[in-house]
């Protein structure tokens, strides 16, 4: 018996009384991993989490989500703010690449987790499985901070270009 199923009935989306929202999917024949469904603390947000927070969760396949991913942002979690100033940027260094176990050999895109952790070592960890991980997700304030300055240039630049041509036009 393997993959993922659940061992407690789905009566329509509810659970039973007798089973304490707790529910259960059977990885492969030799373990099961608990998820609970639980409210969240000052609201009537219903979530399911895994059971054990201790465990990294590993989707070995495509993550196919019909809503939205959401981090957590708000202002009132958050201490230290400030903007960011990038000046290593340029060290950055993007590649396409194919994971060596995958037969179909699907081109990816992204960073060197090693080269990128000499720039930005917040973005990379360290997994329990033995290799890096990056977290892209917050290269995005990073490459719209660059965006923000490279406008701006351009800005100057146009603004330059403008009063050459106003200059060349008074003195034809």
């Amino acid at each position: 018996m393997s993959g993922i199923f659940s061992s407690t009935p789905n009566y329509s989306g509810r659970q039973g009384d007798n089973i304490q929202n707790i529910k259960q999917f059977v990885t492969s024949s030799s373990g099961v991993v608990d998820w609970i469904y639980k409210l969240l603390p000052g609201t009537n947000t219903k979530v399911i989490t895994p059971y054990d927070q201790t465990k990294t969760v590993m989707i070995p396949k495509d993550l196919l989500v019909l809503g939205s991913i959401n981090n957590p942002s708000d202002i009132n979690l958050k201490d230290n703010i400030q903007e960011i100033h990038i000046e290593d940027f340029k060290k950055i260094k993007p590649v396409s690449f194919t994971f060596k176990d995958d037969e179909q050999n699907k081109k990816h895109y992204g960073f060197i987790a090693q080269e990128l952790e000499t720039v930005y070592p917040d973005l990379v960890n360290n997994s329990e499985m033995g290799f890096k991980t990056v977290n892209y997700i917050e290269m995005i304030p990073i490459m719209l901070s660059q965006m923000k300055n490279m406008q701006l240039e351009i800005d100057k630049l146009k603004e330059e270009i403008k009063e050459i041509k106003e200059i060349k036009n008074e003195n034809p």
